[in-house]
């Protein structure tokens, strides 16, 4: 039978915890003072205890931290009528399951006590081992369209051919990119990362090319340009989609001269660098709309790679999801190492427009929550609840967020997606509405139909 300890100096309180969760199936055992609360802890060796922090003989924190110190520790629910912040964090901080105000709210600690036996019946086969580093820089998927990229990965580190990488946002490009450079045989040489989104226009080139000192207002000294700083090894140009008009005549003749000038500079510098691009947008479309020269397409995608979003290889999401949860272990130790039963069928049945980095997301903010082995079904929920564009049922969302996100979507349907347009329309910088679209996860409809005049 399931076991709590409940330590309080309060005869009621004991009295209505003992006969409460009694009839909710526990075993439970009571302690008037915390000598006596440790000895019984020691005998019966209890999944919970309630403990309240200021006892006759001894404060609940000391406790706490005697009690999680014992191998196997129960989970610890800290309760008190004194409320303050000090307290409050030093027991969280201390390894506290969970802290309840007095007087207690009977839903509330059924809810909580429900949890942290969840939280403590772990099935051991499918727990992540703790002992098993997690990969890094390693791209998960067994799907069929995994294994083809995976191909092309191999075929392209033979070699220096220059690659457009095509798929939705959070779909792994830039991973891709790196596994492709990771494994060339110039892996010791840089690759440099160029978002042709997040840079102003006017700077653009100065950025691609570097400038010459006097080049222009402000150019104080000489700076080599990212193509320079890449040497022999991986330009990844994200977002090439941005590219103005104006650089891309000047970028396809570096590419078929592999020769370039800095701003404002009079000698012909020469690049052996390898050409790794990536977009989310349709480069085919903007081509025909006129919004990208067809020869430097062509060019960028001597080889072409797409990513395919998430919903379209859902057999990769438990592996992906295994892979997040260790990660978060290894980067903000935490102590999740398994899912409870229905969360891998749940994320399986999202539409996941943010694609992996919305699972991983997910997966970081619920390990997080978690505060032990397992993480359960309602953290997973709650994440997903809380997404972008979301707005639980019967409730009206009057935050600023939720106001500046759907005035953002209706500058960019009035505009037709112009961003350039939109973001003068609504005053702000062309590299913060696209972090702002970003954020939001605002996707253009399908089919996206480009006006003639977006450049």
């Amino acid at each position: 039978m399931r076991t709590i300890l409940v330590v309080d100096d309060e005869t009621p309180i004991l009295e209505s915890l003992d006969m409460f969760l009694g009839e909710k199936g526990y075993r439970v055992i009571t302690a008037a003072t915390g000598a006596d609360g440790e000895m019984k802890f020691r005998q019966h060796h209890p999944e919970v205890v309630m403990l309240d922090i200021r006892l006759p003989d001894k404060n609940g924190l000391d406790i706490l931290k005697e009690i999680l110190a014992a191998p196997n520790p129960p989970k610890v629910i800290m309760m008190t009528a004194f409320q303050d912040m000090e307290t409050t964090i030093e027991a969280m901080k201390s390894g506290a399951y969970e802290y309840l105000n007095k007087p207690l709210d009977a839903g509330e600690i059924e809810r909580t006590v429900d949890r942290a036996f969840r939280m403590s019946c772990l099935n051991g086969h499918s727990e992540i081992p703790e002992d098993v580093p997690p990969p890094t820089g390693v791209i998960i998927g067994k799907s069929p369209q995994m294994c083809e990229i995976f191909k092309t990965i191999g075929m392209l580190c033979r070699n220096q051919a220059t690659v457009l990488i095509q798929g939705e946002t959070g779909t792994g490009k830039e991973l891709v990119a790196r596994t492709i450079h990771q494994n060339s045989f110039f892996s010791d040489e840089p690759m440099i990362t160029m978002d042709c989104s997040a840079i102003v226009e006017t700077l653009l080139e100065s950025e691609l090319f570097g400038h010459s000192r006097g080049a222009f207002t402000g150019a104080v000294e000489t700076k080599p340009g990212k193509i320079e700083l890449a040497g022999r090894g991986t330009l990844f140009l994200d977002e090439v989609s941005e590219l103005p008009i104006g650089l891309q005549s000047k970028f396809l003749g570096f590419l078929e001269r592999k020769e370039y000038m800095r701003v404002g500079g009079h000698r012909i510098h020469k690049s052996r660098c390898r050409i790794i691009s990536a977009t989310n947008q349709d480069m085919a479309e903007l081509v025909r709309r006129g919004r990208f020269r067809e020869d430097l397409y062509y060019r960028l995608k001597v080889v072409s790679i797409f990513v395919p979003p998430l919903r379209d290889r859902i057999g990769d999401i438990p592996d992906l999801a295994r892979h997040f949860l260790q990660k978060a272990a290894r980067d903000h130790c935490t102590e999740a190492r398994q899912f409870e039963d229905g969360v891998i069928d749940l994320l399986c049945a999202q539409p996941w427009i943010g694609n992996v980095r919305q699972l991983q997301n997910v997966i970081m903010a619920a390990s997080l929550q978690s505060r032990g082995r397992r993480v359960l079904l309602e953290y997973i929920e709650r994440e997903l609840a809380a997404g972008p564009g979301r707005v639980l049922s019967g409730a009206i969302d009057f935050s600023l967020e939720s106001s500046e996100q759907v005035h953002i979507l209706k500058t960019l349907k009035h505009t037709q997606w112009h961003r350039s347009r939109a973001a003068e329309l609504l005053g702000i910088s062309l590299p913060t509405l696209r972090s702002k679209i970003q954020k939001y996860g605002l996707q253009p409809p399908k089919p996206y139909t480009m006006p003639m005049n977006d450049i």
